[in-house]
């Protein structure tokens, strides 16, 4: 009876596996091109991968299992996290596969007995792994000194991105004139959504690119997502207006010519197809430069 009991928990948990593994290698080819180019997302994406790992073993006591359940909860509170402070989608996605093995263990797992001495060890390096991996999480989004650089934040882009940029930049040697080559193909491709009112707002690359369309934090967002994927120090600026009949705004400041540079691609957008006066690019003292209209409560 107790192995037929056995036999039957372990088809369970390789079913669980199974499932839980198909999912991340169907996330994993979705996420390819941005995992090539985003060491924060590789991190968050082993934070979704490597708890299916302890589906692999048969876990029996109590504690071990407690273990598991403290760092299955850390990670999901980690990509919590993410999602909301760096305003990303995928680490939604990523919480899936936990509540996978959340659900094994929780409804199926109820063997009782001592593990075995080659399962601790695998348990304990894998938990040694994952707690590395959390402690690299936490440094790459709390703990970037400068952004103006990377892809994995509120700004993330694909190799498809990349190559855009590179055919926009390919007349062009200098970092002025490839930030203006990106700036003159912005404002005379792309229009501003006026029915747009989303209830959360987060910058999805391939959208922007393929539909066209967008407001200011999309717009930003590419601007930003298109210079730093050349090499160019780039942020982008949320603002609350001073004056309260405005409504809040997101714009770049970048850097080249050794000055950093102030610019709205969105308003320029719209005044190009009103054929308006554009703001075009005003030289600042540095990327943190007060602003008279807006006050700054972000810089990505």
């Amino acid at each position: 009876m107790k192995t037929k009991k056995a036999s039957k928990t372990n088809i369970t948990r390789f079913i669980f596996f199974t499932i839980a593994l198909t999912y991340n290698l169907i996330l994993g080819f979705y996420l390819r091109d941005f995992l090539v180019l985003s060491p924060t997302l590789q991190v968050f994406y082993m934070l979704s991968a490597l708890p299916t790992l302890f589906l692999a073993v048969e876990i029996k006591t109590k504690a071990m299992r407690a273990a598991v359940y403290i760092l299955l909860i850390l990670i999901a509170c980690m990509n919590i996290a993410y999602a909301i402070y760096c305003r990303r989608v995928f680490p939604f996605l990523e919480l899936i596969p936990l509540a996978i093995i959340f659900m094994y263990f929780i409804a199926f797992a109820d063997n009782m007995g001592k593990d075995k001495p080659l399962t601790k060890i695998y348990v304990l390096i894998l938990s040694m792994l994952i707690i590395v991996l959390l402690f690299s999480a936490y440094i790459f989004v709390y703990r970037q000194v400068d952004v103006s650089l990377t892809n994995g934040q509120a700004t993330l882009w694909d190799t498809g991105t990349v190559k855009l940029a590179d055919e926009i930049c390919s007349d062009y040697d200098t970092d002025e004139e490839k930030v203006k080559a990106i700036y003159s193909w912005m404002i005379h491709n792309f229009e501003y959504n006026y029915d747009c009112s989303p209830l959360i707002q987060y910058f999805n690359v391939r959208k922007t690119l393929s539909t066209r369309k967008g407001i200011c934090y999309d717009f930003s967002h590419l601007f930003a997502a298109l210079c730093r994927s050349q090499n160019i120090s780039c942020y982008v600026i949320d603002g609350t207006p001073y004056n309260l009949t405005m409504d809040c705004h997101t714009w770049n400041c970048v850097y080249f010519d050794g000055s950093w540079w102030d610019m709205d691609v969105t308003f320029d957008i719209v005044q190009t197809k009103n054929q308006g006066e554009l703001y075009g690019f005003r030289k600042i003292d540095n990327a943190f430069t007060t602003d008279k209209e807006y006050l700054i409560t972000r810089i990505y």
